[in-house]
């Protein structure tokens, strides 16, 4: 008789993660004690995944600064300002997003940039010439930075 119709706790339709199953490569009888009494915890893993929980929630309230810091458009954005909205441009904001920000030194690329951009937009609208030189090779970075999204997310 299966454990199911034992009459043990079973979590019917529940899915089974990846962690579950290397669990199970590895030792099929813890992996059915954590399924039936549930899982025990040793003090390492328990700090571990009160740090893992602390970096989760560090990464969100960046990740909320930024998004609060981006909402003014407009020509606070170098690229905005040099090719309008285009692939490029949403293309760099994708790797801003999705690459830069994951680390602690692309988040502080993004703030320097942020405390940067305004100004130099500002110096870019009263130089029309430098504007046009500069274009091209922010358009270059766009493709780069498109290349760079969609390889980030084949993974």
């Amino acid at each position: 008789m299966g454990v199911r119709e034992q009459g043990h706790k079973a979590r019917r339709g529940a899915v089974v993660s990846a962690s579950e199953l290397a669990q199970l490569g590895y030792c099929e009888r813890v992996a059915f004690f954590d399924w039936r009494d549930g899982p025990r915890r040793t003090p390492d893993e328990l700090a571990a995944m009160a740090r893992g929980d602390a970096a989760h929630d560090r990464f969100f309230r960046d990740g909320l600064e930024i998004a609060r810091t981006s909402r003014t458009k407009g020509q606070c954005f170098v690229a905005t300002l040099a090719l309008g909205e285009c692939e490029e441009t949403r293309a760099l904001r994708a790797f801003r997003d999705l690459v830069l920000r994951r680390s602690v030194a692309g988040r502080w690329c993004i703030g320097a940039y942020y405390r940067v951009s305004p100004a130099l937009c500002r110096a870019l609208v009263r130089r029309p010439r430098t504007l046009a030189a500069i274009r091209p090779g922010l358009a270059a970075l766009g493709r780069a930075a498109a290349t760079a999204v969609a390889r980030r997310l084949e993974r």
